[in-house]
């Protein structure tokens, strides 16, 4: 049997006025098609009018949205650990069934040791963990959550097909542990993707999962606006 090579790191981006005393929510982003999970910071700073800071480290990207994405006085704004999963998002993660079957697990793998290796090493509020995606990595944040809901506490899935179903003993975990979902969808993207979305939110209803399907007005295939994305993390964070 050839060895399984351990799965490669995320990018773990504190908040700037991290305080090793507190217990931190954490939010790990997942990469969509041909993009790293650190282009959805890049996609926001440009709504912002801050393309300028492109290629500023991520954490010096994530305290210049801190006004747009952390407004007020929510869970968010008292500060979030987030973690930029590792690699490239690519077509061929689900060229076909098997694919993407193997590409879901090996997300899983590669979340579920960076949560690991960040809870070993910092104070995590593990009552409050999420995953976070656009197109590709909001499918992959879907079945993620639904997979583990154990230790996931909510999902943000943005312009995702939202396709996975679990099986029977899984969506009966989902309700039990809380597990809450944030989906959005752009009322001018892909029809077929549009009402998978309706059919998820439908079926998160149906197991008694708190969940909110949000649709954009004139939005095509696209991550939810920052402000969007703000309410998305308290949503998902909420105690």
């Amino acid at each position: 049997m050839e060895p399984v090579a351990a799965p490669a790191a995320g990018e773990v981006v504190l908040p700037p006025d991290y305080d090793p005393a507190r217990a931190y929510p954490v939010v790990e982003i997942l990469p969509a098609t041909g993009s790293t999970a650190g282009t959805l910071l890049q996609i926001y700073l440009s709504r912002v009018g801050l393309g300028r800071l492109y290629r500023e480290p991520p954490g010096r990207q994530l305290a210049a949205l801190g006004p747009y994405l952390f407004p007020g006085s929510g869970v968010a704004r008292r500060g979030v650990i987030f973690v930029l999963a590792h690699g490239r998002g690519s077509a061929d993660d689900y060229r076909t069934p098997q694919a993407w079957a193997s590409t879901i697990g090996r997300y899983e793998r590669e979340v579920l040791a960076d949560l690991r290796a960040l809870a070993a090493s910092r104070r995590v509020d593990a009552t409050r963990v999420a995953v976070a995606g656009f197109s590709l990595g909001g499918d992959l944040s879907w079945a993620i959550a639904l997979r583990n809901p154990r230790v996931l506490h909510g999902a943000i899935v943005m312009a995702s097909r939202a396709s996975y179903r679990p099986d029977p003993s899984q969506a009966g975990a989902l309700a039990s542990a809380g597990v809450r979902f944030f989906l959005t969808m752009g009322d001018a993207d892909d029809g077929t993707r549009q009402r998978l979305a309706r059919a998820a939110a439908e079926a998160l209803d149906h197991w008694g999962v708190p969940n909110r399907l949000m649709v954009l007005r004139g939005a095509g295939h696209e991550p939810a606006p920052p402000e969007v994305f703000a309410q998305a993390l308290e949503f998902v964070l909420a105690p």
